[in-house]
């Protein structure tokens, strides 16, 4: 029985060659579309997850006007780590990360890095 319906599933393959490649293209294309955002998924909910207390980690993310709209990034000034722990007691300790590049800004006289 089983080897029977192999036999007619691969004569219609070569009976309608044109729509069996669009059949077994758009299948394809599927799986791989489902497969990638599956990926994504499991690594959106694994971010941090190796540490402890995972579920008290947040981070802080900028969001600026642009002249082409909203665009939010988490790269935020340096002193917001020190100020946010100042401001708001909940915060148990907060860290930084910065990348090798120097950042100077200058006005007037006053250099800021």
């Amino acid at each position: 029985m089983l080897l029977n319906f192999l036999k007619v599933a691969w004569r219609n393959l070569f009976r309608g060659k044109a729509f069996s490649l669009i059949n077994i293209t758009g299948l394809a294309a599927g799986m791989a579309a489902a497969l990638l955002i599956l990926l994504w998924v499991q690594n959106e909910l694994s971010f941090d997850r190796d540490y402890a207390n995972s579920d008290r980690l947040y981070q802080t993310w900028n969001r600026e006007t642009t002249l082409q709209g909203v665009q939010c990034s988490n790269v935020t000034p340096k002193v917001i780590g020190p100020t946010l722990r100042k401001e708001f007691p909940e915060i148990e300790r907060a860290s930084r990360i910065g990348w090798d590049e120097s950042l100077l800004f200058t006005v007037g006289d006053k250099k800021i890095d």
